[in-house]
C-alpha cells in the first residue's frame, strides 16, 4: 500500500483529475450529444475512468485479494479501451458501416479473454507469472512478472490503438483545415496516455511500479474536451454532422453495396417495418410501398395513422446508397384542403346563382305587385324571402369558417366529446353507445361541432319512426343509438337508423342536399371539418343498417381518460 507522503501527491492528484475529467466528459457526451460519435466517445471515457479508478484504488489496497479484484477491474478498462477507442474513430471518421454486431463482438473476444485470465491467474499464472511486493515513495506496492498472455494483451492493444491512429491521421490530413483541427486535438489526447503507458511498459516500469498512464490521460484528456467540445469548434465537425443526421425529420437509411442497412437515424426508425433495422436488407427494412411508386406520395401507417411519404435513393459510388424517406403528410393535408376549399368557392357561387335568385325574384315580385296596385299587403310576403336569403348567407359563412384550416390540436377522446355533443343537441331518446374509445388529435370546438351535426343528422333522418319536435331539434320517437369506435386510421360514428341508400351517398357532402326539406348544411359542414384536420370522411352502411360515417388519415394518441 502507498503511504500517504509528498511524493506520491502528483500520483494521486493525477488520479483523481483523471477520474473526475473523464466522468465529466463521460457523463456529458453520452447524456447531453445523443448521437452515436459522442456516446462512442462516452463509452471510450467511461472505459478510461474504470482504469483511472481501479489502479488508484489497487494503490490503496491493504492486502493480496483486494489487490487482485481490483487489477481484475482495470483490466475491464484496459482492455475495453482500445476497442472503444477504434469504434469511436470509426464513427467519427465515417467509416462504421463494416461494423457489424458480430464483428464487433469479435474485437472484444480478446479483451475479454484477457479480463478472465487476469481474474482467474492465481490458477494459471499465463498473464503474471509473479506478484511481488516493493518499496515505493515511503510505502510499498505491488509489482508483477508478465507471462505470454500479457504480451498477447500487449500486442493486440497496440494493433487497436495503430489503427485507430491511422484513421485519424487520414481522416485529419483528408479533410479541410477546420474539421483537421479538431482531428489532430482527437489525436494528441489519445496519443498522451498511450505514448505514457508505452513509456511505463517498455521503460519506466522498473523505476516506478505505479501505472501512470491515468496520470497521462488527466493530460490528453485537455486536448479531448477541446476537440469534442470546444467553443466554435463542433459545429464543424463529423460530431454535429450525426446530430444533424439524427435531428432530421426525414427518415435517413444508409446501406453498403449488398444492400444492407448499416445506419439509422431515429425518423428512419420509427419507420422501418422492423424493429432492428441494422443489418437487415434494405427491403425488409423500407415498408414496401415506397418502392412501387414513381416519385409520388405514398400513404404508410405509422403509429396507427396513415401518412404520406416520398422516397429517393441516392448511390455512393463504391459504397452503397443513402435513402432519404421525406413525410409529405401536410403538404398532402393542405392540398385536399386546398381543393376543399375551391370546392366551397364553387358552391358559393352556385349559391348565388341559383339558391339565392328565387328569394330575390319573389321580393322583386312582390314590390310590383304592390307598386302596381298599390295594396302594402303584398310586402308581408316578402319576409319569408328575407329569411331565407339570411339563412343561406348564415350557411355559406358557417361552410367559410369551419373549413379554414386548423393550425392547433389537442388530445380529444371520442366518446366523451360525442356525449357532450348529445347533451348539447338534448336529444332526448338517443344515446351514444362507446365500442372504444379512440383519442385523437383535433380542434376542440370544430370536433364537437361536427360530433354535433353527426347526431343531429342520426336524429333527423335516421330514425326508422316518424319524427317530432323537441326544443329547436328534431327527436324520434322510437329512439336512435349512435355507436362510436375505432376503424383502421381512425374512427367512426354509426347509427342504427335507416341508413342512407348507396345512390345517395355521394351526394350527401354537398351543400343543399336534404330529404326533410332543409338547407342541407350538417353533412357538408362536416365534411369541411374533417378536411380542415386532413381527413377524409365516408359513409357506407353500418352492422345495423343505418349510416356509418368514417373518418381516416387521423392522427391519433393514446387513450389518457375523458378529456374534450
Amino acid at each position: 500500500m502507498v503511504s500517504a507522503s509528498g511524493t506520491t501527491f502528483l500520483l494521486w492528484a493525477g488520479y483523481a483529475v483523471a477520474i473526475g475529467l473523464g466522468a465529466s466528459l463521460a457523463t456529458y457526451a453520452i447524456a447531453h450529444r445523443n448521437n452515436r460519435v459522442s456516446r462512442a466517445f462516452g463509452a471510450v471515457m467511461a472505459a478510461l475512468v474504470l482504469w483511472a479508478f481501479s489502479a488508484f484504488g489497487r494503490l490503496l489496497a491493504p492486502t493480496l485479494p483486494w489487490w487482485r479484484v481490483m487489477t481484475t477491474i482495470m483490466y475491464a478498462g484496459v482492455a475495453a479501451t482500445p476497442v472503444l477507442f477504434v469504434l469511436f474513430v470509426a464513427a467519427y471518421t465515417d467509416n462504421d458501416s463494416f461494423l457489424t454486431r458480430r464483428r464487433v463482438a469479435a474485437l472484444f473476444l480478446l479483451p475479454g479473454i484477457t479480463v478472465l485470465a487476469v481474474g482467474t491467474n492465481q490458477v494459471h499464472g499465463l498473464f503474471f507469472t509473479a506478484i511481488e511486493t516493493r518499496a515505493f515513495a515511503g510505502g510499498e506496492v505491488r509489482v508483477t512478472s508478465s507471462g505470454p498472455l500479457y504480451f498477447l494483451h500487449v500486442f493486440y492493444s497496440y494493433a487497436l490503438l495503430a489503427v485507430g491512429t491511422v484513421g485519424l491521421l487520414a481522416f485529419a490530413v483528408g479533410t479541410p483545415s477546420a474539421y483537421r483541427r479538431q482531428s489532430v486535438a482527437i489525436l494528441v489526447g489519445a496519443a498522451v496516455p498511450w505514448m505514457t503507458n508505452a513509456a511505463y511498459v517498455f521503460g519506466l516500469r522498473p523505476s516506478v511500479p505505479a501505472d501512470p498512464t491515468p496520470v497521462g490521460f488527466a493530460v490528453g484528456g485537455i486536448a479531448l474536451a477541446y476537440a469534442m467540445f470546444g467553443p466554435g469548434v463542433t459545429r464543424l465537425t463529423p460530431v454535429a454532422r450525426s446530430a444533424v443526421v439524427d435531428a432530421l425529420e426525414e427518415a435517413v437509411i444508409v446501406s453498403r453495396w449488398d444492400d444492407e442497412v448499416v445506419d439509422v437515424n431515429p425518423a428512419a426508425r420509427r419507420l422501418a417495418a422492423v424493429d432492428d433495422p441494422i443489418g437487415r436488407p434494405v427491403s425488409e427494412v423500407v415498408p414496401d410501398p415506397l418502392f412501387e411508386t414513381d416519385d409520388q406520395p405514398v400513404a404508410i401507417p405509422v403509429d396507427g395513422t396513415r401518412r404520406w411519404f416520398r422516397l429517393r435513393e441516392m448511390a455512393l459510388p463504391r459504397a452503397g446508397a443513402v435513402i432519404l424517406v421525406t413525410d409529405l403528410t401536410e403538404q398532402v393535408r393542405s392540398k385536399r384542403q386546398l381543393g376543399e376549399q375551391n370546392e366551397r368557392l364553387e358552391q358559393f357561387t352556385r349559391v348565388a346563382a341559383h339558391d339565392l335568385r328565387n328569394p330575390l325574384s319573389a321580393i322583386s315580385g312582390y314590390a310590383d305587385l304592390a307598386r302596381e296596385t298599390g295594396d302594402v299587403a303584398h310586402l308581408e310576403n316578402v319576409e319569408s324571402a328575407v329569411e331565407r336569403i339570411e339563412t343561406l348567407i348564415d350557411d355559406l359563412l358557417t361552410l367559410g369558417v369551419e373549413g379554414q384550416m386548423v393550425e392547433e390540436t389537442v388530445p380529444l377522446s371520442v366518446a366523451a366529446t360525442a356525449e357532450r355533443a348529445g347533451r348539447r343537441l338534448d336529444a332526448g331518446t338517443a344515446s351514444v353507445d362507446v365500442e372504444e374509445d379512440v383519442t385523437v388529435l383535433a380542434d376542440k370546438r370544430r370536433f364537437l361541432e361536427l360530433l354535433k351535426n353527426l347526431l343531429s343528422n342520426a336524429l333527423q333522418h335516421g330514425s326508422r319512426s316518424p319524427p317530432s319536435q323537441h326544443g329547436d331539434q328534431a327527436v324520434t320517437n322510437g329512439g336512435v343509438t349512435v355507436t362510436v369506435g375505432p376503424c383502421p386510421d381512425g374512427f367512426y360514428v354509426a347509427d342504427d337508423g335507416v341508413g342512407i341508400p348507396t345512390e345517395d351517398r355521394t351526394e350527401v357532402f354537398e351543400y343543399g342536399y336534404s330529404t326533410h326539406g332543409g338547407t342541407g348544411l350538417g353533412l357538408p359542414v362536416v365534411r369541411s371539418i374533417a378536411t380542415a384536420h386532413g381527413w377524409n370522411v365516408t359513409v357506407t352502411e353500418g352492422e345495423d343498417g343505418g349510416a356509418r360515417f368514417e373518418f381516416t388519415g387521423v392522427e391519433t394518441a393514446p387513450v389518457a381518460g375523458h378529456g374534450g
